[in-house]
């Protein structure tokens, strides 16, 4: 059983306060402990509003040269993380030393970025002046983190680009999946970042609410659903400094047209619809298929989904006697996908699954293809849904719209390019895109037309990079990216003008 322990100010402390169990939802079994944080709350955003004015005076290469350190911890940990990633998400193996690999790839940027500009000189209508815009740190940042990508977002993607623009951090991770930050805050103890700097205090909703709710907070950056980011952002409103970057749900879609390579499309549709269960941010529960091969492409994704093997990413003791530590359990390589992350996902898809049963009963167009179902076994797991279904102008069928967070994907069929623009942007979220066609001129209509913040063309809709910007538009997100981009959304920017003649002068020709 795992210790569950905030880190604050240094230290690992077990608050005198109520704790409630990490669940695996492979097994349902307990993984560990965590505190329900409440008054420590408090004494995490004091602690770090302390320790800001001694860290934001160091260079920015120095606070950036901490990172280096960071990646060669990670490079060690890398097995042992992402174990942990798998026994607390239910992730396969593969798919969580791929996140690894994202904190990685986040801390060895971040370390890089310290040797970068931090603004940009502006020319002057005055020979004697020279401009700048500059980035300065916002101060106290607060991120509130999901489950679905526990190590990668929320200790690297949020976490390091805020450290190395000067600001401090409060940690807040999702409840289903504390471990890996847990796992972070020992890797930032170890690589030595000052006492105060990053902070990890745990809890359900309440403690994020406390957090976010914090007058000496001055940014949030939240990812998760569209609805708690709107929270948010209210109360961020409200105040009259704090500001908010939040990435939110999608309704993403892969759109394959007549030209594409089928094979290529199938795959990439396959992945971007089960990795993780469905439970990425930029899953795709829609396809948009062109008509001309849409039976082709039918045929080959219902066979592909069928195939797929879910599971527990490790090959389960069956010697109740032996109960082995994560560096012994033995990965199993032919699991694609694993649970959900708690009962409440599973009832969630369920009711979808039900409406898109009662639509295909009732003759409204929709064919169910694959039922998907909860297998029945201990933990989480779930069977692919995949149905076809017709598409129209005001057309109110929420399984096509709202966004799902599981194994369920609509395949539907479209004749023009238009008809593929109308049915993607005919929701309110604004994520993700794959586009798969060999022409580019098609592929560049729909660069232009479609609303999304992230776009492949010949690839699915999953294949973020650290180095870019991760975010949407419309309900998906608030106009300011994650990964790449958090060093924008944490700093404020500021102009920075001198004179350099004996008199005052003006721009515009003022007297």
């Amino acid at each position: 059983m795992w210790e569950g322990r905030n880190y604050v100010g240094g230290r690992f402390v077990q608050p005198n306060c109520e704790y409630y169990s990490n669940i695996n939802p492979s097994t349902g079994n307990a993984l560990g402990d965590f505190p329900q944080s409440g008054e420590e709350v408090k004494e995490a955003v004091g602690t770090a509003k302390q320790a800001l004015p001694e860290w934001r005076r160091k260079s920015r290469i120095e606070r950036a040269e901490y990172f280096y350190k960071i990646a060669q911890i990670i490079e060690r940990r890398r097995k042992e993380m992402a174990t942990v990633i798998s026994l607390e998400t239910g992730k396969n193996f593969n798919e969580s030393i791929a996140e690894v690999n994202e904190a990685l790839h986040m801390a060895q940027y971040a370390f890089g970025s310290g040797r970068t500009a931090v603004g940009e000189v502006v020319a002057s209508e005055l020979a004697e002046k020279d401009c700048y815009m500059l980035r300065k740190p916002k101060g106290v940042i607060a991120i509130v983190s999901p489950f679905n990508f526990p190590m990668a977002i929320g200790p690297f993607w949020c976490a390091a680009p805020a450290l190395v623009e000067g600001n401090v951090v409060i940690l807040k991770p999702s409840e289903d999946a504390p471990m890996s930050s847990q796992i972070a805050a020992e890797i930032y103890h170890e690589a030595g970042v000052p006492k105060g700097v990053f902070n990890v205090i745990h809890g359900d909703g309440h403690a994020g609410d406390k957090l976010i709710r914090d007058p000496r907070v001055d940014h949030v950056c939240f990812t998760g659903s569209a609805e708690v980011g709107q929270h948010v952002r209210k109360i961020c409103a409200e105040s009259w400094h704090k500001t908010s970057s939040c990435e939110l749900g999608s309704k993403s879609a892969v759109i394959v047209f007549d030209d594409a390579n089928l094979d290529l499309a199938v795959e990439a549709c396959i992945a971007s619809a089960f990795k993780l269960s469905g439970q990425r941010c930029v899953s795709s529960g829609r396809m948009i298929v062109q008509r001309e091969i849409f039976d082709q492409f039918l045929e080959k994704f219902v066979v592909s989904a069928s195939n797929l093997k879910t599971g527990n990413a490790f090959k389960v003791v069956t010697d109740p006697e032996v109960s082995p530590s994560w560096d012994v359990l033995e990965i199993d390589d032919d699991i694609f996908y694993g649970p959900l992350i708690n009962q409440g996902a599973v009832d969630k898809v369920m009711a979808f699954n039900e409406l898109v049963l009662k639509d295909a009963e009732g003759g409204k167009g929709t064919n169910l293809l694959l039922k998907g179902e909860k297998v029945d076994c201990p933990g989480f797991f779930m069977t692919p849904t995949v149905y076809t279904t017709e598409w129209a102008p005001g057309l109110e069928k929420p399984y096509i719209k709202m966004e799902v967070f599981g194994p369920h994907v609509a395949i539907i069929p479209f004749d023009t390019k238009e008809d593929a623009v109308r049915i993607y942007n005919d929701t309110e979220y604004g994520l993700a895109v794959g586009i798969i066609t060999e022409n580019f001129k098609t592929a560049r209509y729909m660069r232009d037309e479609c609303d999304y913040g992230m776009c492949y063309w010949n690839g699915g809709s999953i294949a973020a990079e650290s180095h870019l910007a991760f975010g949407g538009v419309k309900k998906s997100g608030n106009g300011f990216p994650s990964a790449a981009r958090t060093f924008q959304a944490v700093t404020n920017e500021v102009s920075w003008t001198v004179n350099h003649g004996d008199a005052l002068i003006f721009p515009q020709g003022m007297k």
